[in-house]
């Protein structure tokens, strides 16, 4: 979450435009809510984002074109012709196309992370999330990755995962960030908010279509919050098979001995005590089980307390 540090560089005193007198209607405060949700990452969308992203009103994307087109709207948000930003940030719109081109450097190696992670045994699905996916990519940032499991085997393949990365650090780019792991029989989150939303409907499947779907499929209730977030949000990145899927069908089917559920206990019980029991984590994370363990709550309050400060700068407007 390295784009999160641009947060402050938009106080909570911040004013919208005195110009406006009109009051929003709903589909217009949406559309200001959904830009100032990206604001607190720097980041300023296209048109066809603020469409799919569009917080709470379903729509088509003519409305959203009329929307922006007309007072009292057009007095609160900056526009290039492509991008769209809070009428003071307009410095976002030249800062757009450059992590544009970052994101599109930095595929190729995103491309050989996932290629490897789906190489795992066990793995279900290999997604890109955080800056990557949203096309907000820093030169110092990390590729995220959700990584989906078979039941019974999160915790293992999780330890695989990280001890990856590790390496990486040490030699190699040093940008492998595997972040969130879910198993297939918990796909459903517990926790549901706008931040979880957004990471759920900007989640980017390189591998793994079907369990994807049944990701999306399972939390539904995504769409009160995005209605229009429907599907992947490119369907044509992205591989069928991992390079060695022989070998890692060969890989699982031992992993699935006497021994390798032990391990998958052992490696469960070890890091169910830490993140429960341990005062390092004490606080940060939820109970976890053999299926699911818990997501850190500090990063999404943050996230949502910085997007709550620009909309009560809006509804402060209104009075």
């Amino acid at each position: 979450m390295e784009a999160f540090a641009h947060r402050n560089a938009f106080e909570a005193g911040h004013a919208v435009p005195s110009s406006a007198r009109q009051r929003l209607n709903d589909l217009e405060r949406a559309i200001y809510s959904t830009i100032a949700y990206r604001d607190v990452f720097a980041f300023a969308p296209t048109l066809d984002e603020i469409h799919r992203y569009l917080h709470w009103v379903r729509c088509d994307r003519a409305d959203v074109v009329r929307a922006l087109g007309q007072a009292p709207l057009s007095s609160y948000v900056a526009t290039d012709g492509t991008f769209y930003a809070l009428r003071d940030r307009v410095q976002l719109l030249a800062l757009r196309p450059e992590r544009q081109k970052m994101v599109e450097r930095c595929w190729p190696l995103a491309l050989r992370y996932a290629r490897y992670l789906a190489n795992l045994p066990h793995v279900r699905m290999v997604g890109i999330t955080g800056s990557v996916a949203a096309g907000n990519v820093k030169p110092d940032c990390d590729i995220d990755f959700m990584v989906l499991t078979e039941a019974g085997a999160m915790w293992r393949t999780r330890a695989l995962a990280i001890a990856s990365a590790l390496v990486d650090q040490k030699i190699g780019s040093g940008k492998l960030c595997p972040n969130f792991f879910l198993s297939v029989a918990a796909l459903s989150l517990d926790r549901r908010s706008l931040y979880d939303a957004h990471e759920l409907a900007q989640l980017l499947p390189l591998y793994g279509r079907e369990t994807y779907h049944e990701l999306r499929r399972t939390n539904s209730w995504t769409e009160a919050f995005l209605p229009n977030a429907r599907g992947s949000p490119d369907e044509n990145r992205g591989f069928a098979r991992p390079p060695f899927a022989r070998l890692k069908a060969f890989v699982e089917w031992g992993s699935r001995s006497v021994l390798g559920r032990a391990l998958e206990n052992f490696e469960a019980r070890r890091k169910i005590h830490r993140f429960n029991e341990t005062d390092h984590l004490k606080g940060q994370w939820t109970k976890s089980t053999l299926e699911s363990h818990g997501l850190q709550d500090n990063v999404r309050q943050a996230i949502e307390s910085a997007w709550r400060r620009r909309m009560d700068a809006l509804a402060a407007s209104d009075t």
